[in-house]
């Protein structure tokens, strides 16, 4: 390996990393910087300096912050619906059950390594866009487990896009206003949601 000359004529080792793992790297120092100072009250550079390299190593990776922020959003996402998708997938549940359990995950996002970013004080753009796209990347394993459920459970439903749209987009706005929601709104959410699942689907008779 080679690197830096350090004080004295010896030169300093430099750590060479897979690039996945110093893309994480970057993205992980950069969204703890922006939870501390908020997106603009950071530079490449300081990502650089936090991580103890040369800003044109961030710039390799990332040619500006935006999108920086956008891919630690996607691979956020990804992280925060693990759960939820394998359990979409899940043919040990039925359909109503998986659904509960959605609402039962409610406020687990909070426990994601870079929430205190999205849940930051002015940062509430960042969160809505953060809501809709949990909400899209879900949508279409909801679809499938309604899909699931008509092969299975014979759930007739009338219009299965539209309605795993609704059981996801539907409480952004809700819990948005309540911030981290409380037990009382979750459990509304959850009833208003089955009364909307029992107004679209039905079983076949006998």
């Amino acid at each position: 390996m080679t690197g830096r000359r350090a004080k004295g004529g010896a030169r300093m080792a430099r750590i060479v990393k897979a690039p996945d793992d110093r893309r994480r790297e970057i993205l992980d120092t950069a969204m703890d910087l922006f939870a501390e100072k908020g997106l603009e009250g950071v530079s490449m550079r300081d990502i650089a300096r936090r991580m103890g390299t040369a800003p044109g190593l961030v710039y390799h990776y990332f040619d500006s912050k935006r999108k920086l922020l956008d891919e630690a959003m996607e691979r956020y996402v990804e992280e925060c619906t693990e759960g939820l998708v394998n359990l979409l997938r899940s043919t040990d549940l039925g359909f109503r059950e998986k659904v509960d359990a959605l609402y039962d995950d409610i406020g687990d996002e909070r426990l994601q390594r870079h929430s205190d970013f999205f849940h930051r004080q002015g940062n509430e753009g960042f969160h809505r866009q953060l809501s809709l796209r949990l909400c899209e990347h879900v949508q279409p394993h909801m679809a499938a487990a309604l899909e699931q459920a008509r092969r299975s459970e014979g759930l007739i439903v009338r219009d299965p896009e539209t309605l795993a749209s609704f059981l996801l987009h539907g409480h952004i706005g809700i819990l948005s206003a309540h911030g981290d929601a409380d037990a009382q709104t979750v459990a509304r959410l959850r009833e208003y949601a089955h009364v909307l699942i029992d107004s679209q689907t039905e079983r076949p008779e006998g």
